[in-house]
């Protein structure tokens, strides 16, 4: 059998049901774990890794475009320079209060990667910038062929979707969740001329993601324009996110701001307590004007020179960048 899932682009067999692609009947055109994803809401993981994503981009060439897209709430874009023709995506404008201006975040982008075409700041949910994404995306893409690339959950098949049903005549839709690694393979989209692909997300695997189960998913994944959370610090202070994440600050004084969900419950809790304190994720040093970012679930923006130690419930991946607000 050759065809592949035309909601996530893997082969389609009827051989056994514990692999991935499992279809009851050989007529139809997604497999079964597509079809409990739309249908019911039901996850089952699938057997991907990185080494399924690398071969992908490995043939990428410099003749293709790439359509490179992350979350605002991660901004974990440094694969983007292994790609020589690149437009930057940023999705989930929705998420970010108002009050942050886009072209703070485009010149912070600017001063970090010189191998960028263009960036456009975007909104599937309020149709916010799509036309001006889809005019570049016809400018720079005809005759080419054009990768969707990003980590899992960036909101690239959700983004295809949406360009699928407002600028394209067919009914194909892929296969969007909350979960990491829906899309397993490569999927290819005829759409007026323009020859697409969208493509497996790269896995982390230090994302709570990976470890929470769905009502927990649920809970993180951030629907609403995010209320920032900020803390006054002075000497010690712990501030405990959700039942996930404790943070140890030392200081003389400074402000954090916390970007997270606004379902995740955050709280200051007494230095002594003893919550937590088994598992330490990371420790940094001199964080002045620097986010802590904690993949696919928050950002922490620290204005003055600050030490933390930040433990977990599981090993989840930290990043620090300067700040990006």
């Amino acid at each position: 059998m050759n065809k592949k899932c035309l909601g996530c682009g893997i082969p389609l067999q009827d051989k056994d049901i514990n692999l991935d692609g499992y279809i009851s009947n050989i007529d139809k055109n997604i497999c079964t774990r597509c079809f409990k994803i739309k249908n019911y809401g039901v996850y089952n993981k699938a057997n991907m890794s990185n080494k399924d994503y690398i071969k992908i981009m490995d043939s990428i060439t410099n003749n293709d475009l790439v359509i490179y897209v992350s979350s605002l709430l991660n901004l974990n874009i440094d694969y983007i320079n292994k790609f020589k023709d690149v437009i930057l995506v940023l999705t989930k404008r929705d998420i970010l209060p108002k009050s942050v201006k886009d072209n703070k975040i485009i010149d912070y982008i600017k001063k970090r990667y010189n191998n960028i075409k263009d960036i456009i700041i975007i909104s599937s949910i309020k149709n916010y910038n799509m036309d001006h994404l889809y005019n570049t995306i016809l400018k720079y893409g005809i005759d080419k062929k054009i990768y969707f690339v990003g980590s899992t959950n960036s909101g690239k098949s959700t983004l295809i979707n949406k360009l699928i049903k407002d600028y394209g005549n067919n009914d194909i839709t892929i296969t969007t969740s909350m979960y990491p690694s829906t899309t397993l393979d490569a999927i290819n989209i005829k759409l007026n001329g323009l020859n697409i692909y969208d493509t497996p997300g790269i896995v982390n695997e230090g994302s709570i993601t990976n470890y929470i189960n769905n009502n927990e998913l649920k809970k993180i994944n951030i629907k609403k324009e995010i209320k920032p959370i900020t803390y006054q610090i002075k000497d010690k202070c712990s501030i405990l996110i959700g039942d996930y994440i404790r943070l140890d600050f030392e200081c003389i004084s400074t402000s954090i701001t916390i970007y997270i969900s606004n379902n995740v419950p955050v709280k200051r809790i007494s230095i002594n307590n003893p919550i937590l304190l088994d598992n330490i994720i990371s420790g940094y040093n001199d964080l002045k004007n620097k986010d802590i970012v904690i993949e696919d679930i928050c950002f922490i923006k620290i204005t003055k020179n600050t030490r933390v130690n930040i433990y977990g419930k599981y090993n989840l991946s930290t990043i620090i960048r300067d700040n990006l607000i």
